[in-house]
């Protein structure tokens, strides 16, 4: 499980100075971008809601899938700043005046795993994973359950991850908040080393209820070149890419000699 600390919550700026404000114009920029929100969702799991013992869920990693990702999305990746485009309070319909604004949000993170035959790459989708974060009062844990990937174009992409969150009570770990996250984020290039980000996360209550949502875009610089990953913790990179494209008779892009046996790393 990933655990870190963080000192604000795009979500939580929501705050003063809000203004009446519909919801069309927002879902006509993220249909047009390829995205839409869903308008309701599933109520969360009975093992998430208030009053219930927080217990590890599903084993991280026993879901996990391979996406083919275009070269450019390749390799690691830093920002620093991000702008905010849009604040919406979905309950009251209401909506920021004081977008957009920057924020400081250091991020890093990696795209691209192994190789295939052809040269082509692939990227090792961890599901579920957890990540824990912290606060003076509680813990507040998300487990990401879902996260699909579209390659909508040539240049652009899209992923579309699904979350349960709750927060925690430290000492009788007595879940004292439960909510849901939609976050779509697009990537697309912009020069190389350059990438432009465009995210919008929507939370839901613990029925399915929408209650706010945040958008935010960047501009995220590649700060080192894709390597391929040998190992991830005990696995062999190589040997699940390669299992992965004969389960999906995709045996022809898999190198000659390693057909049979794919070599140890």
């Amino acid at each position: 499980m990933q655990r870190r600390v963080r000192c604000a919550v795009a979500l939580a700026l929501l705050a003063g100075g809000m203004q009446l404000g519909g919801t069309a114009a927002c879902a006509q920029k993220f249909v047009q971008g390829g995205v839409e929100h869903s308008e309701k969702l599933a109520p969360v799991e009975s093992k998430f809601l208030p009053g219930s013992v927080w217990k590890e869920g599903e084993k991280d990693g026993s879901k996990s899938t391979w996406i083919r990702i275009p070269e450019w999305l390749a390799g690691t990746w830093f920002a620093d700043t991000e702008t905010a485009t849009l604040r919406q309070d979905l309950v009251g319909h209401r909506e920021s005046a004081h977008t957009p604004f920057n924020f400081r949000a250091k991020s890093r993170f990696s795209y691209g795993t192994q190789r295939d035959g052809r040269g082509g790459i692939w990227h090792y989708l961890k599901l579920p994973y957890t990540s824990a974060t912290d606060f003076p009062e509680f813990v507040e844990y998300h487990q990401v359950l879902t996260k699909d990937f579209t390659n909508q174009a040539e240049q652009a992409v899209s992923f579309k991850s699904m979350v349960a969150a709750a927060r925690v009570q430290r000492t009788s770990k007595e879940i004292v908040e439960a909510f849901q996250q939609e976050s779509v984020t697009n990537y697309e290039p912009v020069e190389d080393g350059v990438i432009k980000m465009l995210a919008s996360t929507r939370r839901y209550d613990e029925t399915g209820k929408p209650q706010m949502q945040a958008d935010n875009e960047a501009r995220i610089h590649r700060v080192e070149k894709f390597s391929p990953t040998a190992k991830d913790g005990s696995i062999d990179m190589q040997k699940s890419l390669f299992d992965y494209l004969r389960s999906h008779k995709m045996e022809y892009l898999i190198p000659v000699e390693l057909k049979a046996s794919p070599r140890a790393l």
